[in-house]
């Protein structure tokens, strides 16, 4: 197979495994950009491991320039933008070749998690260093634990299924067991539908696609791909009124707003999740498909 028709068959596999997803940074630039590095890497005989480490070092270079005010935060963006793309690529690459593992999913996790763990501190302190405030640092902080909060919300169906099936009394498990049934049944039991006026159906389906459209914008806001871009934005804002109109702190405004959207998306998702049956869906299926 020459190298074209393994980019190809390569290109053709990562499509269909992310055709599904809302993610706005993976289709439109995360996979399409990532799958041109991957090439370039089989190209030149790179593999897997060398995307991760390039993931890793291009991670600390970003999070490390964010101490240096608007400029650094700018370029470390910049650089977290391109960890991200490598975050796509070693997996492309280890699937190319055959080897993905678990232990490759545990090494990508390592790697997330310190990048990201020395992002906000450092953009914390340059923040600091810039203009002199508190109120920034503390700001960045409420976004740090939005992005664990986050990552636990993520989680937790594993969680509660490992738990579940191994730390429990025997006695709670099977009462989990039973009542997760019972919501899966509710869940999947028909509901009347009130279509006298024969548009109602048209009605429902176009309020659905708003939803799925706020759904989708709200994940791609949220995440930390999103958030490196808006902070990407948020630091080129400040340099164009600073050179312009001899006046920064955009980039300490932009982060108070994604403090206060971090707060409500953590009070929403909270209580979205308390009262919604998504986790015990979610959980039912994974525990069936585990019992088979």
């Amino acid at each position: 197979m020459d190298k074209n028709n393994e980019f190809q068959t390569l290109k053709a596999r990562e499509w269909s495994l992310f055709a599904e997803r809302g993610d706005y940074f993976t289709r439109w630039f995360g996979l399409p950009v990532s799958l041109r590095i991957s090439n370039l890497y089989l190209n030149l005989g790179l593999n897997e491991n060398h995307a991760s480490a390039s993931m890793f070092i291009t991670g600390l270079i970003g999070a490390a320039l964010m101490i240096f005010g608007p400029w650094g935060i700018l370029l470390g963006a910049s650089f977290l933008v391109v960890h991200h793309l490598f975050d796509y690529v070693d997996g492309q690459i280890a699937r190319h070749n055959g080897r993905a593992s678990v232990n490759g999913a545990v090494l990508d996790r390592w790697n997330h998690f310190l990048v990201e763990s020395a992002t906000f501190p450092c953009l914390a302190f340059g923040l600091y260093l810039d203009s002199g405030q508190v109120w920034p640092w503390i700001a960045v902080w409420i976004l740090y634990i939005w992005n664990r909060f986050r990552v636990l919300l993520a989680q937790l169906p594993a969680n509660i299924m490992s738990e579940e099936l191994s730390r429990y009394p025997l006695l709670e498990r099977e009462m989990m067991r039973a009542n997760l049934s019972k919501v899966l049944k509710q869940s999947v039991s028909p509901k009347p539908v009130n279509n006298e006026n024969g548009d109602g159906g048209e009605h429902k389906e176009t309020r659905s696609g708003i939803r799925s459209y706020i759904s989708r914008f709200r994940v791609a806001s949220t995440s930390y791909n999103g958030f490196t871009i808006l902070l990407w934005f948020g630091a080129a804002l400040d340099l164009i009124t600073e050179h312009f109109f001899s006046k920064g702190g955009a980039i300490e405004t932009v982060i108070l707003i994604l403090a206060v959207y971090s707060v409500l998306n953590i009070i929403d998702y909270s209580w979205t999740y308390i009262r919604s049956d998504r986790v015990a869906i979610e959980l039912t299926a994974r525990l069936k498909s585990f019992a088979k």
